[in-house]
């Protein structure tokens, strides 16, 4: 390609494979130094996690932990 059309940061941009959420969110975290929001995502994530099994056949079992 000659250097006149050479593609500049926007294009080049545009070509790269997207990030997944996962990554996006880990990318925004260290870049901001957001670490704070870490343990808050595990306990939803941790009780997101109770919720469903509560709705399934180890209900019983989780709810004899509490």
């Amino acid at each position: 390609m000659p250097p006149s059309e050479e593609k500049n940061e926007f294009e080049q941009a545009g070509d790269e494979k997207p990030l997944s959420l996962v990554q996006e969110f880990a990318l925004f975290i260290t870049e901001n130094k957001k670490w704070w929001l870490i343990p808050i995502l595990l306990v939803f994530g941790l009780i997101g996690l109770l919720v469903t099994l509560g709705a399934t056949g180890a209900g019983p079992f989780i709810y004899t932990l509490f």
